[in-house]
């Protein structure tokens, strides 16, 4: 009987045990100079009942045994942010024309995103949660 249980919390630790985090990302430039850039990858603490999960992409990299999930996101950022590029992205774009020259600044905004990571053997699936 305690092994069956054991086995079960075994299960359901193996089943439910991917990692949820947020993501976020916002870049501004002024005449093409980048200006100011804020990356923000960081766990969700609050455990809720999530519905559904939406497959967004795929990451083919291998986690190293004794690396933090959140130190694997870091290191593939470039990877993870064409991934959420078409998610809830926002930019904004102003452009002032003068005598004297032009005067342009973006702004581009992803919007916080909760997205679980799940390991395979050789690739890492991200998961939007809804």
């Amino acid at each position: 009987m305690e092994r069956n249980f054991c086995l079960l919390i075994l299960f359901s630790c193996s089943l439910f045990g991917s990692e949820n985090f947020w993501f976020s990302y916002k870049v501004a430039t002024e005449n093409k100079i980048l200006v100011y850039e804020e990356r923000n990858i960081s766990p969700f603490m609050q455990d809720s009942e999530v519905s559904e999960y939406k497959s967004l992409c795929r990451i083919d990299a291998i986690k190293e045994e004794h690396q933090s999930t959140e130190k694997f996101l870091n290191q593939h950022f470039a990877k993870l942010l064409t991934c959420f590029y078409p998610m809830s992205t926002q930019v904004i774009n102003k452009t002032l024309v003068e005598l004297k020259g032009m005067d342009e600044s973006s702004v581009l905004t992803i919007t916080p995103t909760r997205f679980t990571v799940d390991f395979k053997d050789e690739f890492a699936n991200i998961n939007i949660l809804r």
